[in-house]
């Protein structure tokens, strides 16, 4: 009897320790769904059905409200918790409490109407699932990343300094594994979302899981039926809008319920700019397999929004673990890539790639971007990307990027055309020339075009835009070249022309067109095009097939395409008939040119028009140096896509001594689908003396690229390389060195008055190109070979 006692006592202990078991936090309160007068918080415990918010206007707390529970996995606990009749743009207190299970005192602010015109940041990440290699990155992230920068340069009170976070997708490796849910996204994001509402939307990594709709309460102001695939919210002047790019979703119903709210935004007078985040991108830089026609047809709706409601926009993306930050170039809408806040880095040369012209940085890294809203009279949103490093170098917060737009049309003066004015030139050296930008530094691209109809410039010979920054595979490939002049290759041989330019400061804001101006071009010292059917116009008439299919195609034969030009095009790889590779090639006996050849001072100009359907096979050329027995003397490397429109590519280089043959290959690769989308039109190939351009009339240096007259031997070479100057030799001459992608690269240079030593050092086997420029502002192109 002595015994009882001790083992009740036992017994009451087991089912105290057990109830107190029961009622821990799995995942901590976080914060969804603010409006001005309302806010919801939801957490996760262990077990136990009770699910109550203290909460108050200080830390004494004072008001209680319930919500509701529902079954997680196992005895878990979901907790949805309401709080209603809250005062806007106001600082409250709360502590949730399940059982045994309560949580620390936290703050948060609820959002102000539009009409309080307040300012406010906030934060976008995305792809943060766990990486194997680098299994805190996110945690780092979140603390020495967005805390520490919030404690270091605003408040450090999250809910002072912060509204909202926005995240793109991926917020997991597999979103069907509930463990990775608390341990590898909510146990590192609590302390930021325990303060600030999150508003994600669903990435592939979610694979439209239970489990992200069973932590996430976003708006139901979706289509009926897709509730919280996709919604809006807005916070102040700015309405969000969450996007689900994701098959089976990424169709009509959700394009027709997004022309709907952006209607309906258009005609919002409180709203100044509307921020879009879906998870894949329409183009990408750093992964062009990632790339989505379905987002490709969000973002046409926003451009078209933002031109005729007046009201710039954003869409956030992820998928591609990078950083990456574009705008479109006839509107107010910006393009941006806010991963990887802890995914595998997709670094440079690791997966197919592309320089796209709308996108003026991407950076392989890991960070958060910040960004910043005003209100008033003068509503504008600036952007900065903090950056983590990568795997080789650290970062704390680096600010690697930064910009701003502005909501008002700023007027930006119209630029004058300064040359060629009514002159004739060779078409070898057209370089347009605009006068100066009116404020200093704030010259953001400039966009030319050019026309053999006076007047009419929807189908110009060329159209240029180009934009004073282009940060790809860690170069600058813009630094130092000026956006107030345009060389303009390609051009027909004794024609008239009229050209005209527009400018665009760094906020997006356009000039008007210039005057149109007038020049001619005089006789070009390249041959006529040396190809037999370069348009496919004569079926596969001169070409050899060497591998796989290649057809001669009309417009939309086989689900295909447009020609560029006339009624047919190559497409090497096949539409009706399909292979995963294929090759074909021209020869041309250039034997009757011989004699300049072997001086070393003949040039071949090449290229095509090339494109594919949707951004993922990929049409390459190239041109080969055969010798008279046909020994192989040299050979470019590829140029290739991917190109989803008609884009010219080309390139001029000097002709090995001893060719005669020229091999003009096409080649197509399919990465996706059953169709090799492998498109050419209109390939040429030239030759002929380098044509030596005169300098502009102006003291400002001027970059003339492929205008030959400089010797490089030995050519191909092992080790050093010399550049004879030629008729450019003197005093402080300039040179420049690039690979065959157009990156500039560093070598060791020796110079002298007629000559230069280039030293091999650490540059790789490949194609290179020399521009040297002269005191008088001449210029001159050699391209050589490192074996």
């Amino acid at each position: 009897m002595k015994n009882l006692p001790n083992r009740l006592v036992a017994f009451t202990l087991l089912l105290t320790a057990l109830s107190t078991q029961a009622q821990t936090f799995v995942v901590q309160p976080y914060l969804q769904d603010a409006s001005p007068n309302s806010i919801r918080m939801m957490w996760e415990t262990s077990a136990g059905e009770e699910s109550i918010v203290l909460w108050g206007a200080d830390e004494t707390l004072g008001n209680t409200t319930t919500g509701n529970a529902f079954s997680s996995v196992g005895a878990a606990m979901m907790h949805d918790v309401q709080l209603t009749g809250l005062e806007r743009f106001t600082t409250y207190y709360y502590q949730v409490v399940t059982g045994q299970a309560v949580s620390e005192i936290q703050s948060f602010k609820t959002p102000p109407f539009a009409s309080d015109e307040q300012d406010f940041k906030f934060v976008a990440m995305s792809d943060m699932q766990k990486s194997s290699s680098d299994p805190l990155v996110f945690d780092e992230v979140i603390h020495d990343g967005v805390l520490d920068y919030l404690e270091q340069n605003l408040t450090g009170v999250v809910s002072e300094d912060l509204a909202l976070v926005l995240i793109p997708g991926d917020l997991v490796v597999t979103g069907n594994s509930y463990g990775q849910w608390e341990n590898d996204f909510f146990q590192y994001s609590t302390d930021l979302i325990g303060q600030v509402p999150l508003y994600p939307v669903l990435g592939n990594h979610e694979s439209n899981t239970q489990y992200y709709f069973q932590y996430f309460h976003l708006p139901e102001n979706g289509t009926e039926g897709y509730e919280e695939h996709w919604w809006w919210k807005d916070y102040g002047n700015v309405r969000f809008i969450g996007l689900n790019s994701n098959g089976p979703y990424d169709g009509e119903v959700q394009l027709a319920w997004l022309d709907g709210v952006l209607a309906n935004t258009c005609q919002a007078d409180s709203i100044d700019f509307v921020f879009a985040e879906v998870h894949h991108p329409y183009k990408s830089e750093l992964w062009t397999p990632g790339e989505s026609d379905f987002t490709g047809s969000v973002v046409a709706r926003m451009e078209a929004f933002s031109n005729e409601c007046g009201k710039p926009s954003i869409h956030f993306f992820g998928h591609t673990h990078g950083y990456s930050r574009g705008q479109s170039r006839d509107h107010k809408h910006v393009w941006m890539n806010v991963a990887t806040a802890g995914g595998a880095i997709d670094y440079w040369g690791e997966w197919p790639q592309n320089d796209y012209e709308e996108f003026s940085v991407s950076e392989d890294d890991w960070g958060f971007v910040m960004v910043e809203v005003e209100a008033g009279d003068s509503p504008k949103f600036s952007c900065k990307r903090l950056s983590r490093g990568d795997g080789n170098v650290e970062l704390d917060n680096a600010e690697i990027d930064y910009f701003s737009v502005s909501k008002i049309d700023y007027a930006i003066t119209t630029p004058s055309p300064m040359y060629p004015l009514d002159i004739e030139i060779a078409p070898e050296c057209v370089i347009l020339r605009g006068s100066a930008f009116e404020i200093e530094g704030m010259h953001g691209a400039s966009h030319w075009q050019i026309t053999d109809t006076q007047g009419d410039y929807s189908n110009p010979l060329g159209d240029v835009w180009e934009q004073f920054q282009n940060l790809y595979f860690n170069v600058d490939t813009q630094e130092g070249e000026l956006i107030t002049e345009e060389s303009m290759p390609g051009m027909p041989e004794n024609t008239q022309l009229w050209w005209r330019v527009r400018y665009r400061d760094k906020e997006l804001n356009w000039s008007d067109w210039s005057d149109e101006a007038a020049f001619s071009t005089g006789t070009s010292s390249m041959s006529a095009n040396l190809l037999a059917n370069p348009g496919a116009e004569q079926g596969l008439s001169s070409w050899v097939v060497d591998q796989g299919v290649c057809e001669s195609m009309l417009a939309e034969d086989c689900s295909g395409t447009t020609p560029f030009s006339d009624d047919y095009y190559f497409c090497v790889g096949g539409l009706c008939t399909e292979s995963a590779v294929a090759i074909m090639h021209q020869d041309i006996d250039v034997t009757s040119y011989s004699d300049s050849i072997d001086l070393g001072v003949f040039n071949v100009s090449f290229g095509a028009m090339m494109s594919d359907w949707s951004g993922a096979d990929v049409p390459e050329m190239r041109v080969l140096f055969l010798s008279q027995d046909g020994t192989q003397i040299g050979a470019t490397d590829y140029y290739a896509g991917p190109f989803v429109n008609w884009t010219l590519v080309e390139d001029n280089l000097t002709i090995p001594t001893l060719t005669r043959v020229i091999r003009c290959e096409l080649k197509g690769t399919r990465n996706e689908g059953t169709d090799n989308d492998s498109y050419f039109d209109d390939v040429f190939v030239k030759v002929g003396s380098p044509t030596l351009c005169e300098p502009l009339p102006s003291n400002l240096p001027t970059v003339t690229p492929n205008m030959t007259s400089l010797r490089a031997f030995p050519n191909p070479a092992i080790s050093d390389i010399e550049i004879e100057f030629g008729p450019l030799s003197g005093e402080n001459n300039l040179i420049r060195i690039f690979d065959a992608a157009g990156r500039k690269v560093q070598a060791e240079v020796r110079m002298m008055r007629d000559r230069a030593t280039i030293s091999r050092g650490n540059l790789s086997e490949g194609n290179y190109q020399v521009l040297v420029i002269n005191q008088d502002g001449r210029s001159a192109l050699v391209s050589f070979v490192f074996e």
